[in-house]
């Protein structure tokens, strides 16, 4: 990223701390998007791979809650890392369906995890490792 780029990106904070945030969201996940995409995946699905792998098989309603996600915007995820066969569904007593990793899900998820610590360090050279502590307080703060 370009000097000129930084400078615009001051000019523009605005007085809302909610869209500010936002903003910072949405350059974040551009960035993990970016190394990802060697693996093929976003930062988003490999939250979801992340979490089925370290996790194991869930019902649909705990990974959400785990992840703090909306069901259903979480099971459209579900829904194309299952088509690319990197999630299954196993069978489970009434209408709930468990979520694992499969043998290809880790392979990918092995992969962009070298990619995924790429961007963390990439964000973090950009910070230090003093304010990133910092920064991860005050989200900490914010969350609860």
């Amino acid at each position: 990223m370009n000097q000129e780029c930084n400078v615009s990106k001051k000019v523009h904070l605005r007085q809302c701390h909610c869209f500010n945030l936002r903003q910072v969201t949405l350059a974040v996940t551009a960035l993990y998007d970016k190394y990802l995409q060697e693996a093929g995946i976003t930062a988003q699905q490999y939250s979801i791979l992340w979490h089925s792998k370290e996790l194991g098989p869930l019902s649909i309603t705990e990974l959400a809650s785990a992840m703090n996600l909306d069901r259903t915007t979480l099971s459209r995820n579900i829904t194309l890392l299952t088509k690319r066969g990197l999630l299954e569904t196993l069978p489970s007593t009434g209408r709930r369906r468990l979520v694992q990793l499969t043998g290809q899900g880790q392979a990918v998820f092995a992969q962009a995890y070298e990619s995924w610590q790429q961007a963390q360090q990439q964000l973090e050279s950009r910070l230090g490792k003093k304010q990133m502590s910092q920064l991860e307080d005050l989200l900490a703060q914010l969350m609860g």
